[in-house]
């Protein structure tokens, strides 16, 4: 059933375009704010958030989600639980169409409109560095890191657990990245560096598994020797090594089209430079258009090779 599940879950989600989200990540917040006020109760020897409180809250949930399976088993046929396993995924999955965004932020930015594109993409991540768009070329770079944060941590290391030891897991996981994106004040303490150590195990297999999906839908060869100098690194986060590979996956990594600006704002040259010596010129903005563009077809190609691998696995009758 795992199979069936993940393929109605990837069809719905692509195709229900949604650009609001219809479950938000309030009920978490609200979880979290209720076991602040509560654990210290129980635990009052804990001046900060401690061990019970990480254990309650990230396994209050999957606990009972245990339980409401058990409950549901065998009811109408087994369609009860299908409906809870595909609601599930959805509820993980993020909750916005990431492609109808894209596109309004790459038409922004298409026109020139790079403070639009950048209010837009403030609105929907929380974790843009940014507070401007003066720097034309980070406003990019965090969009673009937006875009396979978003893939790792709200889809396809959501599809890997769940794959590998059920929802409940899926779900677990899904509560240590909420922690990460929405508990920032908590990340010192005691139960948030076990919660940040939890999730970069949690992620550590599935980021390299879709990093190598980058090598067979993108530049193998230049994809691959990204991923062979950076998999055994074990200071660099799930995205930043994902990122990495993606970029060399659509061979924009090295090699980036510039435009030089006269002082009166007139483009007067272009030239292909290494990025990383591209000083004060500006980003081209259809370079820039057509190097995201690249990323979400890198995605899209990445999807469709795991589900091509997940059917041949269901097939052979292979753990799933």
């Amino acid at each position: 059933m795992s199979f069936l599940v993940i393929l109605l879950a990837l069809l719905i989600n692509h195709h229900w375009q949604r650009d609001k989200a219809i479950l938000a990540d309030d009920w978490f917040l609200l979880l979290q704010r209720r076991l602040r006020q509560r654990v210290p109760a129980m635990a009052p020897e804990q001046p900060e958030p401690g061990p019970l409180y990480a254990v309650l809250l990230l396994g209050l949930l999957p606990a009972a989600l245990i339980v409401l399976l058990l409950l549901v088993q065998g009811v109408l046929l087994g369609v009860v639980t299908l409906v809870v396993h595909v609601g599930l995924l959805l509820l993980m999955f993020e909750q916005s169409s990431v492609r109808l965004f894209s596109t309004a932020y790459l038409d922004r930015w298409r026109s020139g409109n790079h403070e639009s594109a950048f209010l837009l993409l403030q609105e929907r991540w929380s974790g843009l560095v940014l507070d401007n768009a003066a720097d034309r070329r980070a406003v990019h770079e965090q969009f673009c890191r937006y875009l396979i944060g978003s893939a790792v941590e709200r889809l396809f290391a959501v599809v890997f657990w769940y794959l590998v030891l059920g929802p409940s897991a899926a779900l677990l996981y899904h509560l240590t990245v909420l922690h990460r994106l929405h508990c920032a004040g908590e990340r010192e303490s005691q139960a948030g560096r076990f919660i940040q150590r939890l999730s970069f195990i949690l992620e550590w297999v599935p980021a390299r598994l879709l990093a190598l999906s980058f090598c067979l839908t993108g530049d193998f060869v230049a994809a691959f020797s990204r991923l062979r100098e950076l998999w055994r690194d074990a200071e660099l986060s799930a995205v930043d090594l994902v990122l990495a590979c993606a970029l060399a996956a659509v061979d924009t990594a090295k090699r980036t089209l510039f435009v030089k600006e006269s002082e009166q704002g007139d483009a007067v040259d272009t030239v292909l430079v290494a990025a990383d010596d591209a000083g004060d010129f500006a980003l081209n903005p259809v370079r820039a258009v057509q190097q995201a563009e690249d990323l979400l077809s890198l995605l899209q190609r990445s999807q469709f090779l795991w589900v091509s691998l997940l059917a041949i696995l269901a097939v052979a009758s292979v753990g799933v």
